[in-house]
């Protein structure tokens, strides 16, 4: 995601920011006229919301600036403690929402120019309507929590404005309580949302943060590489502002070449940051476990067992012994006859993949094969030397080496 993506959500932000400040002129007035406490405190409200708007703003302005010598990590956390500030403004719109609905129960009043309030609060209904839409597509395009908490508040707003539409009816009809508890109603679900994205918001400070779907999708990439990733230790995910950082430890397979290792991991990595727009960074930590088990494949032309004689080439190729070795010491061995179909090198290739060795011994082995297994499925191709001539021999020097 490129700065210019930032420019958008804050000025949709910037926007907003008049916009609500305007409204709640509006509903104060309103309020201070009818004299209706669950309008003033709506309004209240409203100009809690801008705030919670400003912080958002000055938040994606911030994030946009490059790191530096005393932020190496960028600036992309202050989105998200705008995000938790905006929520502690609502807590406390909330709290003395819910005073002055307590103190309305107690000494109910009868309002004037009801008109007037309710011409404002459909005004508000349509408006905030309007502004949840633009802010939830603004804080999702930038990856924004600020401008998603916001938008989930304009629309708790739209329901408070028809619970207020009700209050104001009950006014007029001389309805007692009504007013005070609705009033206190809005401020308990006020209160339910400053709660809750505070604690979205307090939790990505800490650096907690869980996504199973992009988990899953994250270890489907490894888990796809099975020739070269042997198993996935660890995979950490991590919030910063409109960011995404994350870090995976994997085993690799020992028997991969270290250019293959650079390429493979870049790959890997390619493809981890193209499953969300969002992913700023990802790094891969890599641990080659020690060998203890391998499996061997020799291509031999006669006798039997691990006396059988190599062979120097395909052509003289009659079969493959497979040799299971742990420790130092092998523990079994079976053979394989080659057909001359599979002598051909996509044949022979799928022939030596179905094995599953960890080695090969080299005869020869055309170029399309040797690239196939080794930089495709990281099989070792070792070389067959030429005073070596039979298994147990090769086995012997491949033991000293490996």
């Amino acid at each position: 995601m490129n700065k210019s993506t930032l420019k958008e959500g804050e000025k949709v932000a910037r926007n907003s920011i008049f916009h609500l400040f305007g409204l709640g002129i509006i509903k104060l007035t309103a309020g201070l006229v009818t004299g209706m406490h669950v309008v003033i405190a709506d309004s209240i409200s409203t100009f809690a919301d801008t705030l919670g708007v400003f912080a958002s703003y000055f938040g994606l302005k911030l994030s946009r600036k490059s790191a530096n010598k005393r932020f190496e990590y960028g600036y992309y956390k202050i989105e998200t403690f705008a995000a938790f500030l905006i929520s502690l403004g609502i807590i406390y719109a909330g709290i003395e929402i819910f005073k002055d609905g307590i103190q309305t129960v107690q000494d109910p009043t009868e309002g004037q120019y009801r008109y007037f309030a309710i011409t404002a609060t459909i005004l508000a209904i349509l408006h905030s309507i309007r502004l949840s839409k633009k802010l939830e597509t603004a804080g999702k395009k930038v990856n924004s929590l600020s401008l998603i908490a916001n938008a989930k508040d304009k629309k708790m707003d739209v329901f408070a404005g028809f619970i207020i539409l009700i209050s104001i009816i009950a006014n007029y009809k001389q309805i007692p309580y009504v007013e005070g508890t609705v009033t206190i109603l809005i401020s308990l679900f006020i209160l339910k949302v400053g709660i809750f994205s505070s604690k979205e918001s307090l939790f990505f400070l800490l650096d907690y943060w869980d996504n199973p779907k992009l988990l899953k999708k994250i270890k489907g990439v490894f888990k796809k590489e099975k020739d070269f990733v042997l198993g996935i230790r660890k995979i950490r995910l991590r919030r910063a502002g409109t960011f995404i950082f994350g870090e995976a430890f994997i085993e690799i397979n020992p028997y991969a070449d270290i250019g293959d290792l650079r390429e493979e991991l870049e790959i890997l990595k390619n493809k981890v940051l193209s499953l969300n727009p969002y992913i700023k960074d990802f790094s891969i930590y890599t641990h080659i476990s020690e060998i203890e088990k391998v499996k061997v494949g020799f291509p031999v032309k006669s006798g039997e067992g691990l006396e059988s004689k190599l062979a120097s080439n395909i052509k003289e190729t009659k079969a493959y012994l497979f040799a299971y070795v742990e420790k130092g010491k092998v523990k079994k061995f079976y053979s394989k006859k080659l057909s001359k179909k599979q002598k051909k090198p996509v044949e022979l290739a799928e022939f030596l993949k179905k094995e599953k060795p960890n080695i090969i011994i080299n005869n020869k082995l055309n170029s399309l094969i040797y690239y196939n297994l080794r930089r495709v499925h990281s099989i070792l191709i070792y070389p067959n030397f030429s005073d070596i001539n039979n298994v147990k021999q090769t086995l012997r020097l491949l033991l000293i080496d490996v």
